[in-house]
């Protein structure tokens, strides 16, 4: 390396002088981010300790939507799993809007899940990879509804070339009849998650502002939570629909509480949630991060209704290092980092 440099002294100069304005450049990006950042100047403001109810999905439901939604509601409620049939037919997006609304307003459904969607002729509408949001007319008349507690939990859709699911009939018998052992685990996962949850919440000071709330919160991820890496990665056909439920469901819900581990969308479902029992309105949000990178992703963030304005945060911290090491950004930052999903209205600009 020595006999290099002094056979090149001014190629070793110009690599050196690279790498100086590299360092330079970054250190000046984190002194910017660090000075725009809105976690420094948000204001520990008292908060409202009045526990608010999660209606931002739900809220901007149609009335067709919202029947089914009800309708889908009940039967995970009731743990009736098998196939569902809509109170009218719906597009892709309606279909889509249902779907999120009932896995993100904040319930801990991580033992159900809706998919399959299809005409009244039982012909797959995503069969193939087609795109859901294409589907423009009211054509999706059913699904299934997947439980985690079926005694047939395993049994997968067969398919015909033109999509069309060839054994309703089987999938049907396989989620009539709950296993009493699964039911059990299930309503046990419900009550520990309820229990740390509130052993979370005794342990926010009383006089604990809305930043102090938040900081709380995330100072306790720091020590009971970690970040699942690659959920559902080793999910194949063999382990079938109790892998999904068993490897990977489980981490996007406030249920991830009892594992210690939780996905992105975990953490932010759990900062939501402690956010309105602790007064301030908070709702998830999902989109597509690194919109000015030739790289992106698809992520969620938490808002979270503080200092009379919307701040969104990083709940698990994945993304910090974009940011500087910080996990608070006003709604500009947010969008600045992140392309909002479209098929609900998460800002006054939709």
């Amino acid at each position: 390396m020595i006999k290099w440099i002094k056979k090149h002294p001014t190629a070793f100069m110009i690599i050196v002088g690279v790498l100086m304005a590299f360092f330079l450049l970054c250190y000046w990006q984190r002194t910017i981010a660090v000075s725009n950042t809105i976690e420094t100047k948000l204001e520990d403001l008292a908060r409202d300790k009045e526990k608010k109810e999660p209606k931002f999905y739900t809220g901007q439901l149609k009335e067709k939507e919202l029947e089914a939604y009800d309708y889908l509601k009940e039967r995970l409620d009731n743990l009736e799993g098998g196939i569902v049939e809509f109170p009218e037919p719906l597009t892709g997006k309606q279909y889509t809007r249902v779907t999120a609304a009932l896995e993100d307003e904040g319930y801990n459904y991580y033992y159900g899940v809706c998919d399959i969607p299809m005409t009244e002729d039982n012909v797959y509408v995503k069969y193939d990879g087609a795109d859901i949001m294409k589907v423009k007319d009211p054509i999706i008349a059913k699904a299934v509804l997947f439980i985690s507690c079926a005694k047939g939990i395993d049994t997968f859709g067969e398919y015909a070339e033109d999509g069309t699911v060839k054994n309703l009939d089987e999938i049907e018998k396989a989620y009539s009849e709950n296993d009493p052992e699964k039911v059990k685990e299930i309503e046990k996962v419900k009550e520990e998650t309820e229990k740390i949850l509130d052993e979370i919440m005794q342990g926010l000071p009383e006089d604990a502002g809305e930043k102090s709330a938040v900081d709380y919160f995330l100072g306790w991820f720091e020590e009971n939570l970690s970040v699942a890496i690659n959920i559902g990665s080793e999910t194949t056909q063999e382990s079938g629909m109790t892998g999904l439920f068993e490897d990977a469901l489980i981490y996007n819900n406030l249920s991830a509480l009892t594992t210690h581990k939780a996905s992105a969308v975990g953490y932010a479902k759990i900062l939501t949630e402690l956010c309105n029992r602790a007064g301030m309105e908070s709702y998830i949000v999902f989109g597509t991060w690194g919109r000015k990178n030739l790289s992106s992703e698809s992520y969620v963030l938490s808002m979270i209704e503080m200092n009379d304005q919307k701040i969104y945060v990083d709940a698990s911290g994945t993304q910090s290092n974009d940011m500087g090491g910080f996990r608070y950004m006003d709604e500009r930052g947010a969008m600045n980092h992140m392309v909002f999903a479209d098929y609900f209205s998460y800002n006054e600009e939709d």
